[in-house]
């Protein structure tokens, strides 16, 4: 199975955090230049503040931010992630810029990072629906997030076609999952995620054959990204409930793009073994 802490982002990193227990302002970087006389426009340009969404589980935290859809991070304890949460948001920048999503206006100054919402998992089973999550997604931010999600999926099926047909069941460890099993999981996962905004969610339940499940993976999405802008404003704001948790679409959208991206790099890996040991099966 996979590790329970998710994130490939795990470097240090100097924190500053302000005074008071629910507030850490995180300095992404700094500016050396000399100070001079700014305008409130290039104020506003040079400085960015992210809203840290961070749900605590029993062994890891994770941090999202709703600006930055698909940014999140990882790290065992609480204090651990405060660290690891200024390099997470520089890599995620880079990584929309390579991936032409228009999202920020050429940013290069200061980010703060705050602590807006610090909230622990119910019964280390039930993931939180923070206040962020309640206010509904209007269209530009659907379209920016499933921007993120279609460049996600296509590094992800880019990994997947790397390698022969024999190569996609290759394991890591007996415990560890071969790329197929995380397409598997990745097709069955988007497909809950979406099935969250029903009042009557079916399970997904069919397994799909290693040779159609990246058209399968590909046609689905296409499917999906129909259905997130077609919701209503009465579906966008709706708070839906299964098995105790609730959903919103906001929430659905911040768990999915981010779910995509986490695995990316445990399929990476799995792709450098078998090209650095030649394996065939």
């Amino acid at each position: 199975m996979l590790p329970a802490a998710a994130c490939p982002v795990m470097r240090d990193n100097v924190l500053q955090a302000a005074c008071g227990c629910s507030q850490h302002i995180i300095p992404h970087n700094k500016i050396c230049e000399a100070p001079q006389a700014l305008s409130s426009q290039e104020e506003r340009k040079r400085e960015m503040q992210c809203n840290a969404l961070i749900e605590e589980w029993p062994r890891e935290s994770m941090a999202f931010f709703r600006e930055l859809p698909g940014c999140y991070c990882s790290a065992p304890t609480y204090q651990a992630l405060l660290a690891v949460i200024p390099d997470a948001i520089a890599d995620y920048l880079k990584w929309i810029k390579a991936n032409d999503i228009t999202m920020l206006d050429e940013f290069d100054g200061q980010i703060d990072v705050r602590i807006a919402e610090h909230i622990l998992a119910e019964n280390g089973t039930i993931g939180p629906l923070f206040e962020a999550d309640l206010a509904s997604p209007d269209d530009i931010e659907i379209d920016t997030a499933l921007n993120v999600a279609a460049a996600a999926r296509a590094a992800l099926l880019e990994l997947y076609e790397q390698v022969s047909p024999a190569q996609h069941m290759h394991r890591l460890s007996p415990e560890s999952w071969s790329l197929y099993e995380h397409m598997q999981h990745l097709l069955e996962s988007e497909a809950w995620y979406i099935s969250r905004l029903q009042e009557h969610p079916i399970e997904p339940s069919s397994v799909t054959p290693p040779a159609g499940i990246a058209m399968a993976f590909f046609d689905n999405a296409m499917d999906y990204e129909l259905a997130l802008r077609a919701l209503t404003p009465e579906q966008r704001q709706h708070i839906y409930t299964h098995n105790d948790e609730q959903w919103t679409a906001a929430k659905v959208l911040r768990r999915m793009t981010e779910h995509l991206r986490e695995h990316y790099p445990w399929m990476a890996e799995i792709v450098r073994e078998i090209h650095h040991g030649g394996k065939t099966a």
